[in-house]
């Protein structure tokens, strides 16, 4: 048996919805004449209760129009900047591109970014992949050789620039370093002939394992040449981005000294060239 006053409820309840079942039809049914002040509370809550349905079928909270600018947003502005990057196609060529990066606004940090995209995979955009002269140019990816850049000096109000680079590190990048694969000829190998839409960086690079018969200095040199590029770039993309820079000096470990089997010289002090790349 339910409670006494379950019962005394529940009767209660169907009282008023009878009641206002019968207001309603009588209403719409022109029975009853409404006063203005039903109609206006009734259209209210009906409006009231339509707007919260339709955030609830929406899955929105509705509470988000009380926060200024929460729905209709200001349009993010794009605070990167275009820097010039030098790259290379694995040999001799080079060719300067425009990306955009958040600028640091120290200059030792912006060098740290500089050489980091240096030595980022090519983008194969475009852009990346047609020098000035309408030449085919296949973007090869350099070594990256942000972590091994140990100090940077800024001498001579922006003049010159001392780089001191961490052996350790630098052998440990070269060797870390991908190659492209080889195809084994009658009396040599030669890098794999290229397409010329570009390669796709991942199946390209094959980590090292080019060749069962290759031998390790054919290796070594390999990637040893790899890094010569890499300074180069690294140096073209400087004097590019910095109109003031007339020396870049390397030094490896604090001293002036050349790297083992590098024929590329890093004692030398590198002169702004006459023209840019």
């Amino acid at each position: 048996m339910p409670h006494p006053k379950i019962k005394e409820y529940s009767k209660a309840t169907k009282e008023k919805l009878s009641f206002w079942k019968t207001r309603f039809y009588n209403i719409g049914t022109e029975r009853e004449k409404s006063s203005r002040e039903f109609q206006f509370l009734f259209l209210s809550w009906f409006s009231l209760l339509l707007f919260f349905t339709f955030f609830i079928l929406a899955e929105k909270n509705p509470f988000n129009l009380l926060v200024p600018f929460n729905v209709f947003q200001w349009p993010r502005l794009d605070s990167r900047e275009e820097v010039k990057i030098v790259i290379s196609d694995g040999s001799a060529q080079q060719i300067p591109v425009s990306r955009k990066i958040l600028i640091a606004e120290e200059k030792d940090l912006f060098i740290y970014q500089l050489v980091d995209e240096v030595g980022a995979p090519p983008y194969f955009s475009v852009k990346e992949s047609s020098s000035k002269t309408d030449t085919l140019f296949q973007p090869k990816k350099l070594l990256n050789l942000q972590f091994a850049l140990k100090k940077v000096w800024i001498r001579k109000e922006g003049s010159e620039l001392i780089l001191d680079w961490n052996t350790t590190m630098l052998e440990s990048v070269m060797n870390d370093y991908r190659l492209p694969r080889l195809i084994q000829t009658e009396s040599n190998f030669e890098e794999e002939a290229q397409a010329n839409a570009p390669v796709d960086t991942i199946t390209y690079y094959s980590g090292g394992e080019v060749s069962k018969t290759e031998g390790e200095e054919v290796t070594r040199a390999r990637r040893l040449k790899a890094l010569a590029l890499t300074f180069k770039a690294v140096e073209a993309t400087l004097f590019l981005n910095f109109p003031n820079l007339k020396t870049i000096e390397h030094r490896l470990d604090g001293f002036q000294k050349s790297f083992e089997g590098l024929e590329y010289s890093l004692g030398d002090i590198k002169q702004r060239p006459a023209t840019s790349p």
